[in-house]
Order: C-alpha cells, then sequence, then structure tokens
C-alpha cells in the first residue's frame, strides 16, 4: 500500500488552507473591532446622555423631567431602567437593551433611549440580502 500524493490531493490541502485563512482573517473581525456601541439617553426631544456601552463600565443615571423622573442602568454592555415613577411602568418592563437600533420609550416620562452601533453596517439582515 504504497500511495502518493497526486495533484487533485494538493489542490485540495491548498483550498483547505485558503479556507482556513479566510475564516481566520475575515471571521474574527468583528472580535476586533473596539466596542462603538452608544446609548442616547433623550428626554423631551433633548440629548440629555450619550454612554458607551463596554463591559467594564457600569453607572447609574438619573434623568429627571417635569413629568418625573427614570433610574437607569448600564452594565455588562446593556443599558436598563430600573425605576420610574411613570404609573404604568412599562419602561422598565421593556428590559436590557444592548444591540444596534433598541430603544426603551417612556412616554409619560416623555424619556427614550437608543442604542447606535457605528460598526455595524447592516441595514437589513443577511437572510433577506
Amino acid at each position: 500500500m504504497n500511495k502518493k500524493i497526486n495533484k487533485y490531493d494538493i489542490g485540495l490541502i491548498v483550498s483547505i488552507i485558503i479556507i482556513s485563512l479566510f475564516f481566520i482573517l475575515y471571521g474574527g473581525r468583528d472580535a476586533v473591532i473596539s466596542n462603538s456601541k452608544t446609548a442616547y439617553i433623550y428626554s423631551n426631544n433633548k440629548l440629555v446622555g450619550e454612554y458607551v456601552l463596554t463591559d467594564d463600565y457600569k453607572d447609574v443615571v438619573k434623568i429627571e423631567s417635569e413629568t418625573g423622573y427614570n433610574i437607569m442602568h448600564i452594565e455588562d454592555g446593556q443599558i436598563w431602567i430600573h425605576e420610574a415613577s411613570c404609573p404604568d411602568k412599562i419602561c422598565i418592563y421593556q428590559g436590557k437593551i444592548s444591540k444596534n437600533g433598541e430603544m426603551i420609550v417612556c412616554i409619560p416620562n416623555r424619556m427614550f433611549i437608543k442604542i447606535v452601533d457605528e460598526n455595524d453596517e447592516s441595514e437589513i439582515d443577511f437572510i433577506a440580502d
């Protein structure tokens, strides 16, 4: 059983190496790009806060307006409303947000939070592309 390597074996090996290099170089690209997720907090349609969401940043923010207040927590790259003076508390139940385009809205207190990711270039999902 003396088998020799033929030209098809060499082509297969080269193809596997090229595909592996492609995944190493371009597949890990998102892990290398710096975190650019930013939470913009608006009250009465005016920007009142801008926070970069990183895994090591923690903060508690209180936004007050003439209609009430909201207390937000920022932790582990996420932001959420912990306490609010509004009667229905829907803004609290909206939960934690961290992805591009996600929003939390508190209509009674006229406040909203929007996440913007500068590195997210997709306008639509990859399935529809």
